[in-house]
This record gives C-alpha cells, structure tokens and sequence, in this order.
C-alpha cells in the first residue's frame, strides 16, 4: 500500500472515530435532557406522559405497571384528587443529583438520585424520602423515550 493510502486510510479511521465519539456525546446529551425533562414535569403529568413510552413498565415501591397508559391515568386521578383536597395543585420540586448515563446504541441507561419536594398549596411543604431512579430509554426514529423505570428509596 502507498504512503497516500495509508495516509488516506488513517485519517479515514479517525474520522470515522470522531464522529462515532461525537454521536454518543450527543445521545449522552439528549439522554440527560430527557432525564432532567422527566423531573421537570413531575408536578405535570400531561406533560411528563409525551416523553415516556406507551410501551413503558414501572416499578415503584412494592407495585409493577406494565400498562403505562392506564397507570398514568391512575396516577392523573391522584394527582387531580389531592389537588382538589388540597385546595389547588402543589408545587414539585424536583432535583437530579449525581446522574449517570450510558449508551449502547439505540438504548440508554440513566441512573440518578431524586430528592423531592412537593408543597401543597395549603400545607407545609412535604420533603419525600430521597429516591434512587433508574430510567431504561429507548430511540426510535430519532426521538429517545422512556421505556422502563424503576424507583426505590434510599435506604429501604
């Protein structure tokens, strides 16, 4: 092989490294928007249900839903049954600490610490027993979405 090819194969390789590199900086990126997006729009659930899929299985405490369209219709009668006992909607406060996010191509993993505080408009803010979080995200057709999560508390 010439010096030129060589050369040309070389800087081929590494561009195509660059690219790959660049690729998964982006998926970590997106994948770290969504998570801090699913936090955001914890006092939302309208909102927080366009970014998880309706494939999605959750895992909260001692209870599994594997159907995520009924449970959050469940968890929105909740919410809308405390608002009215409560006199209006809460504020949630929401903060991601110490995320971790990896991706192995199409799939993504985040995993996070989630403190929270939800302060009822007629009460004393509620601080919730911080949470270990685990999001399974999957991408199609360019959109990444939440397909499983898992919640637990700390120390429980």
């Amino acid at each position: 092989m010439s010096k030129a090819k060589k050369l040309l194969a070389s800087l081929t390789a590494i561009g195509l490294c660059t690219l790959a590199s660049s690729a998964l900086a982006d998926d970590v990126d997106d994948v770290m928007a969504l998570v801090n997006q699913y936090a955001a729009t914890e006092g939302d659930l309208s909102a927080q249900t366009r970014i998880i899929r309706d494939d999605r299985v959750m895992i909260a405490g001692d209870v599994r839903q594997t159907d995520n369209k009924s449970n959050m219709a469940w968890q929105m009668a909740t919410r809308e049954a405390n608002n009215r006992a409560n006199g209006g909607p809460a504020r949630w406060m929401v903060r991601v600490e110490s995320p971790e996010v990896r991706v192995y191509g199409n799939a993504a993993v985040a995993s996070f610490t989630r403190l929270m505080t939800i302060i009822p408009p007629n009460a004393a803010p509620i601080n919730a027993t911080p949470q270990w979080v685990s999001l399974v995200l999957v991408k199609e057709n360019g959109r990444w979405g939440i397909a499983h999560t898992h919640v637990s508390p700390i120390g429980g």
